[in-house]
């Protein structure tokens, strides 16, 4: 069973998909610049380019961020999916991973904290220093994080993790999405890199088709690049659960208020009004109750930290005990189906 279950009408199957399918417009087609403006009131970004995963959106601005600034310090939490902190280690940037707070997301103290012993050389513009929150379960923000660092002068690059919420709130340089099949909105995959910035918007186009530019006689190979775009049926399929998001949406709440009004041995992390409601995140009393509930509601794994995994051993940390203590109590409690949480 999946955390979502992407549900195709049958009209969406017959007249939007099959005839996609039929006509053979799979890889390149219009569906794909369609789907990007359908998406930009969701991201609440200017400039919108799908992608065939979030994980392609992650490696290309790591490698703009290479190309623009050279090699960088991240910043990110260690629970989070491996794909974005691979692309920053690929592209030769420094990983620093911080703590989370009580709501599973980057603490704004424990940034802090890691980050004073780098100020002098954030200050002199040796090196640019880049935040990757993750907006983990869904939520659409993390509360005053913007607004404690606004200030401090050093200019930070925010690199939004929004794979879990497709309508965040949150201020940043980019944010990235994905479409896999468990996501809010989703397709059999696919990914978007939303920003305001032209110039990123333009490096992102370039490099997701080989770092290809048009001329006259066909195209030339100008840059960096790969094969990242996102095929026409995915942004056929994306479409139909696009405009189904609000409907599936608000069945995911109705699933959380449901176990909001659940006696649990331990607490629920609070969603926002702008939240995707991708997991309802319950931190348990104890391990043995967290093992119990993850034995009776959860068949999807939860993400290792990352900072125990020896590909990263020579990353980075700082204090990192809030993410010890309560990846053990951790449950990521499915919204699909309010059913199974009957018994």
């Amino acid at each position: 069973m999946k955390l979502f279950e992407t549900k195709i009408s049958s009209y969406d199957t017959n007249v939007k998909i099959a005839p996609i399918i039929q006509s053979g417009d799979l890889g390149f087609g219009s569906n794909v610049p369609k789907f990007e403006e359908k998406f930009a009131p969701y991201s609440n970004k200017k400039y919108n380019t799908a992608l065939n995963s979030c994980s392609a959106a992650g490696f290309i601005i790591f490698a703009y961020l290479k190309e623009k600034y050279g090699k960088c310090d991240v910043y990110t939490p260690s629970i989070g999916f491996t794909s974005m902190t691979w692309a920053a280690k690929h592209h030769g940037h420094n990983l620093i991973f911080v703590d989370v707070d009580d709501s599973m997301l980057m603490s704004i103290e424990s940034y802090k904290n890691n980050r004073r012993w780098r100020c002098e050389r954030y200050s002199d513009g040796g090196i640019k220093p880049v935040i990757m929150p993750v907006l983990y379960g869904g939520v659409s923000t993390i509360p005053n994080f913007i607004e404690s660092i606004k200030d401090d002068g050093y200019n930070e690059f925010i690199v939004l993790d929004s794979a879990h919420c497709v309508t965040p709130t949150m201020k940043s340089d980019v944010s990235l999405f994905s479409f896999h099949p468990y996501k809010p909105i989703a397709a059999s995959d696919g990914g978007m890199l939303s920003t305001d910035s032209k110039e990123i918007d333009e490096y992102t186009r370039s490099y997701r088709n080989f770092g290809r530019q048009n001329t006259d006689d066909g195209y030339q190979i100008a840059s960096e690049g790969f094969k990242f775009y996102m095929n026409n049926l995915n942004a056929t399929i994306a479409l139909t659960q696009l405009e189904a998001y609000k409907s599936n949406c608000d069945n995911r709440k109705a699933v959380w208020d449901k176990i909001q009004s659940i006696e649990w041995d331990g607490r629920l992390v609070k969603h926002d009004n702008l939240s995707s409601y991708y997991v309802g995140t319950l931190i348990a009393e104890n391990p043995t109750s967290a093992k119990e509930y993850r034995e009776k509601y959860c068949e999807v794994r939860l993400y290792p930290p990352l900072h125990e995994q020896s590909y990263y051993s020579e990353c980075e940390r700082g204090d990192l005990s809030n993410t010890i203590k309560l990846y053990k109590l951790l449950v990521n409690l499915p919204l699909y189906e309010k059913n199974i949480y009957n018994s």
